[in-house]
């Protein structure tokens, strides 16, 4: 225990840097002033919904969830220093729990902030809240955990990271009914959805897999994680 705490606060120091809360604060910002916009529209609900799902869950939440989690074991893996991790008596299992920990501690507040910002600007019902604030949560910890695990996959996370956000969650999952089943975005969707009883496209998931998956894909990433540091050459 004492060992993944050092390791978590390791990590968390580092997480909290200025470019990433001008970032969090600019996307604030930007969502206030959109769900600000919705408040007098005829279907206000209809639109903050739309939002949430296309600009939050599908863009905003996870590019803060990549550059959170890509950095959390990324950065030690970029610049060489990941050796010196490996120079305490720890196993690395619970390196990649206590790092991704980390990055998820940060990134659920991180996202949180300006969805509830849209949220309370559209002055919408507290169903729209609490739906909101229940898919970002699921969303963000399956995000932070993959993006964690790519960051110790290759060297440079944020390209295949972003490719992965644009092109597959974006457009291709978005596109083909098939797909959104292995898309993040689409549990989360589904929860708004319910939620709110605003119909998505996008939002076909089963109740119970809106939870099980989200948390299944971060248990697997932390475990993959664990595993890709175990046989990883650092010297």
């Amino acid at each position: 225990m004492n060992s993944f705490v050092a390791i978590y606060r390791l990590v968390l120091k580092h997480q909290l840097t200025r470019a990433r809360i001008i970032l969090v604060g600019i996307a604030t910002a930007v969502a206030a002033f959109v769900g600000f916009l919705f408040r007098n529209d005829f279907d206000a609900t209809g639109s903050l919904v739309t939002f949430i799902s296309v600009a939050g869950l599908g863009l905003i939440i996870p590019v803060i969830s990549l550059l959170l989690g890509s950095g959390a074991m990324g950065d030690w893996y970029n610049d060489e220093t990941l050796v010196y991790v490996w120079l305490r008596p720890v196993r690395r299992s619970i390196v990649a729990a206590a790092a991704i920990a980390a990055a998820i501690t940060v990134a659920i507040p991180a996202n949180l902030i300006p969805m509830v910002a849209a949220v309370i600007a559209s002055q919408q019902t507290s169903a729209a809240l609490w739906g909101t604030v229940l898919a970002t949560v699921m969303v963000t910890l399956a995000y932070t955990a993959a993006f964690g695990l790519l960051g110790i996959l290759v060297r440079k996370p944020l390209p295949f990271g972003l490719i992965y956000i644009f092109v597959w969650e974006f457009f291709i999952s978005r596109g083909a009914p098939g797909a959104a089943r292995l898309s993040i975005n689409s549990y989360g969707a589904s929860i708004l959805s319910r939620a709110t009883d605003v119909a998505l496209d996008f939002a076909g998931r089963a109740e119970w897999a809106t939870t099980a998956v989200p948390l299944g894909v971060t248990v697997i990433a932390v475990l993959l994680a664990g595993v890709r540091l175990q046989r990883m050459d650092v010297a």
